[in-house]
């Protein structure tokens, strides 16, 4: 079965909308990315559309390649003590001279919308999952979906970047997955992908896995996205091959992708309610 993500987005964005609605102040988002990042002005630019769609303001900061690492973490910081802000979204990756440390050292945990700060990071690996990335989030919403049972499957998460592979792994391991990180160095990788009830994907590499590496009837997410030299978008699931054996697949596009810009606003209110003390009534268990 095909797990197309949009459909959820829209349940998500609907019921986002109906809580901003009632907001006397609007909540705020400040996009900042590097001009010649094309594919991440692409994503931040729909990203603000679909904040304003539910209500929400979207301001863009595109800055020049140039900035100096000491600009972009005052600019950080300025929006850190900034009122009318309620979030911060941070182009990732970020350019080489700019330390990814130091940016998850300066964002305010308080406005982290993307939950890459030390401190968001950190109460994740401590149990707590109400900021929990965007993407991942993503993951874990379709996976519920699906009513497969987490609890005792085995679970092979494909990439260990601090934001997706790492977090998504630990998020599983909490909900009682028998957890295998692999990743570009992992040596037997088709054995240990073939052993997985669960197995997703953010590798960087275009169709990398194919129908060798999957068990029949295995769960897959696809969280890469690859544009190639035509500017066609692949996962990094080769689809055509592996949706003949999985019981749920998602597409690339409109799988997790989809889903993704409405966590971030779903995040955004989180925040938003938590700097102005109104805690959701209904927040969003994943």
């Amino acid at each position: 079965m095909i797990l197309d993500g949009r459909e959820l987005s829209k349940e998500i964005k609907e019921n986002i909308k109906s809580k901003v609605e009632l907001l006397e102040k609007k909540p705020r988002i400040d996009f900042l990315y590097f001009e010649d990042d094309k594919s991440t002005e692409v994503y931040f630019n729909r990203a603000k559309k679909s904040a304003e769609s539910v209500g929400i303001i979207g301001k863009l900061h595109n800055l020049s390649a140039n900035t100096s690492e000491k600009d972009f973490l005052t600019l950080i910081e300025y929006l850190n003590e900034e009122k009318e802000t309620n979030g911060i979204m941070i182009q990732m990756p970020l350019p080489n001279h700019i330390d990814k440390k130091k940016v998850y050292e300066t964002i305010s945990a308080d406005k982290d919308v993307d939950a890459i700060s030390n401190i968001n990071l950190g109460k994740i690996f401590l149990g707590e999952d109400k900021l929990i990335p965007c993407t991942v989030k993503s993951v874990l919403a379709l996976l519920e979906k699906t009513k497969i049972k987490i609890e005792g499957a085995n679970a092979v998460v494909v990439g260990r970047s601090d934001i997706v592979g790492k977090p998504l792994a630990h998020l599983l391991l909490q909900k009682s997955a028998t957890v295998t990180i692999a990743h570009s160095k992992t040596k037997n990788l088709k054995e240990i992908c073939k052993q997985a009830d669960i197995l997703c994907v953010s590798i960087g590499k275009a169709e990398f896995i194919t129908e060798e590496y999957i068990k029949e009837g295995a769960v897959v997410i696809d969280i890469g996205i690859n544009v190639l030299s035509d500017g066609s978008i692949k996962g990094d699931v080769k689809f055509d091959e592996i949706s003949k054996f999985a019981s749920f697949i998602t597409p690339v596009p409109n799988g997790v992708g989809s889903v993704t810009v409405a966590m971030l606003l779903d995040n955004l209110l989180y925040l938003y309610n938590l700097q102005n003390n109104k805690m959701p009534a209904n927040r969003r268990k994943i």
